[in-house]
């Protein structure tokens, strides 16, 4: 009489099998997954920022900045920017690319600008009253009153 091996193995193999049918009828039903939509174009926003002349100092050095010293917007974003001069020196901010510039700024002095980011890219403002240490314009370090408007896509 011939000996008959366990009937585990085919028990696995009947398993697999299905477990196999089960997988590829699932894979076939799939869903293809929604195509990706485009993002939303972003509609151009009024941007409301501060800014101030900085002073900063410690070990007997005096530094002055723009503050913030860099802005990031929209492309097509207006930007109203609030200038303020809490320094005891005249200051003028200019933007060069979007032609802004503020009226000199003297001690306690702030005054509002207001222009269209339209065009991408990174742009420095500065400081355009150059150091006139009689006149109490601008410091020493004036060429380092500089930042950059930054606007995207």
């Amino acid at each position: 009489m011939a000996q008959r091996g366990s009937a585990l193995p085919y028990v696995a193999l009947a398993l697999s099998v299905v477990a196999l049918v089960v997988s590829l009828v699932a894979f076939m039903n799939r869903r293809a997954p929604a195509p990706a939509l485009p993002p939303a174009p972003t509609m151009p926003t009024r941007v409301s920022l501060s800014m101030v002349v900085a002073t900063f100092s410690g070990q007997g050095v005096f530094a002055h900045r723009w503050y913030p010293t860099m802005i990031v917007v929209r492309e097509g974003d207006t930007v109203d920017l609030a200038v303020a001069n809490p320094d005891e020196f005249a200051h003028q901010l200019e933007i060069p690319a979007f032609n802004v510039k503020t009226k000199i700024l003297n001690a306690g002095d702030s005054e509002r600008v207001t222009f269209v980011a339209n065009q991408v890219g990174v742009f420095e403002y500065r400081c355009s009253l150059p150091y006139d240490a009689a006149r109490k314009h601008c410091t020493p370090d004036h060429d380092e009153m500089r930042g950059y408007l930054i606007v995207t896509k």
